[in-house]
Order: structure tokens, then sequence, then C-alpha cells
């Protein structure tokens, strides 16, 4: 080890040597022979003492590997400290989905390793684009609202199309924040109005609530149109919304896609 980290320094001296080298036991935990182990820096002495802490490990090639071999590991563990005696066992977890063809079989209820097409309504962007494309800068507010967006979609099973859908038809009625304005008296992410039985004022503003709105009478027009995930996406949007200028939503469609796939990509 070259330094020796603040959480370390602050156990006693058997603790200390037995956590500074727990590398042993990433070894036997299956990372690798061989293998230096640190705690972060930043972590406090509760946390060390407490039921599981982060292991970072540089894991070296044995010498029947082909170099280069050292890969960086970020491993949990749980710690346990009995009279200065430390004991760590490796905490499972299940590997994170790595490509978005495995997150879209996932999120479709397929097997990760198949590659049958997908049907029109699990992908991003089954038609294409239509017109030109437009991109709004993207703030944390607007981040964390399409992520809520996303969120209920997928909660749903309504499927990735369907959260892109909803996603570019907030982009276009309040880029996609979540304004008390409107026209006539219009509120919210999707600009839904009272007066048409969308709910009460505070109930449209209320981010989580709109959406919900929103998808449920999405909903409604996919079982009435089964064709509706090869439509382009201002034709579904509009069966919704109503809007006076319908083929508005279209510009949005690459730039939710983008977005759903981040989201999504976060959750996976």
């Amino acid at each position: 080890m070259t330094r020796t980290p603040r959480v370390l320094r602050t156990l006693p001296d058997q603790a200390r040597k037995q956590l500074a080298y727990v590398g042993t036991g990433l070894a036997l935990a299956g990372i690798g022979a061989g293998t230096a182990a640190t705690l972060g820096a930043g972590a406090s002495p509760a946390a060390a003492q407490a039921t599981q802490v982060q292991v970072s490990a540089q894991a070296k090639p044995s010498s029947n590997q082909a170099r280069p071999a050292s890969r960086h590991i970020t491993a949990t563990f749980a710690i346990k400290i009995t009279h200065g005696h430390v004991t760590a066992r490796r905490v499972a977890r299940p590997d994170r989905l790595h490509t978005w063809l495995a997150i879209e079989r996932v999120i479709a209820g397929r097997r990760a390793s198949g590659y049958t097409a997908l049907p029109a309504a699990d992908r991003l962007t089954p038609v294409g684009t239509t017109g030109p494309q437009t991109w709004m800068a993207m703030t944390p507010e607007r981040y964390e609202n399409a992520a809520t967006i996303v969120r209920q979609a997928l909660d749903k099973k309504m499927g990735i199309r369907s959260a892109v859908i909803a996603v570019a038809t907030a982009m276009q009625e309040s880029t996609l924040q979540n304004i008390n304005y409107g026209d006539r008296d219009s509120l919210g992410l999707f600009q839904q109005r009272p007066s048409c039985g969308w709910g009460t004022a505070s109930q449209i503003l209320h981010p989580a609530y709109a959406t919900d709105a929103f998808l449920a009478a999405l909903h409604h027009y996919q079982a009435a149109n089964p064709a509706w995930a090869h439509e382009p996406l201002w034709q579904t949007a509009q069966g919704v919304q109503a809007s006076g200028f319908p083929t508005a939503y279209a510009r949005w469609e690459a730039q939710a896609a983008s977005l759903v796939s981040a989201v999504t990509r976060h959750m996976y």
C-alpha cells in the first residue's frame, strides 16, 4: 500500500494491519491473487466498523496470464471487528447490465442473451425521426422530470417507446419544466387543463400525477390503435394531446430517445 487511509489510522494497531492486507481476503473471494487493497480515504471510522465497506482493488495478473491484465475492481465487503480482529466477507451483488441491447431485452421481459427482434414498442425509435431535430440544454430540473416520466412508464410496463413519446411530449409542451402557467388554464409538464378533466390545478402541478394522467391517456390511445408503435411519434402524442400544432412533437424525438436511454441505463 502506498498510503494509509484515514479510516485505518483510527483503528487499533492489530485491526489496522489486518484491514491493510484485506487483499488476501480478496484473493480468496475470487478477485485474484496478489491483490493490494485499500479503503477509500473519505470513509469514516464508523463505516469501517459497520456491516459493509467499499474496497477498491488493483488486480494483478498471475504469472501465467498474458499482459496487460491488471484491472481496477470495486467490491463491497461486510467487515466485522471483534477484540481487534478483523474478518471480511464479500457481499454478493448482481452484475449491472452493460449494453443497451441487454437493457432493452430485460425491460421487454426477454432473455438478455436472446437475439430475436424486439417489437416496436420496446425500441427507442422504431420508425426513425420525422423532420429536423431540435435540442435543448439539459438542467437538473429537466433531467429529474424526464426521469420521473421514464420510471413511471417502465413501472407500468408500457415499454421504452411509450417513455420516449411521453418525454418528447413534455419537451414540447413545457420544455420539461413544471410550469404554473400556459395557454388558457394549461399547467404543468404536459400543459394539462383542469377544465378538460385532467385533474385539479394542484394535482396537475405535481409531476408524478401529471405523468400518470398522461400515461393513462396514452395507454387508452394505444389500446384503440394497435399499430401505434409503428406511427410517427407526433401522431401518437397528438392522439393524447389534441394540440393545435400536432407535428411539433416530432422535433424532440432524437433528444427524448437519448434522455430515455440515459435514464434507463442509470436505473439498470
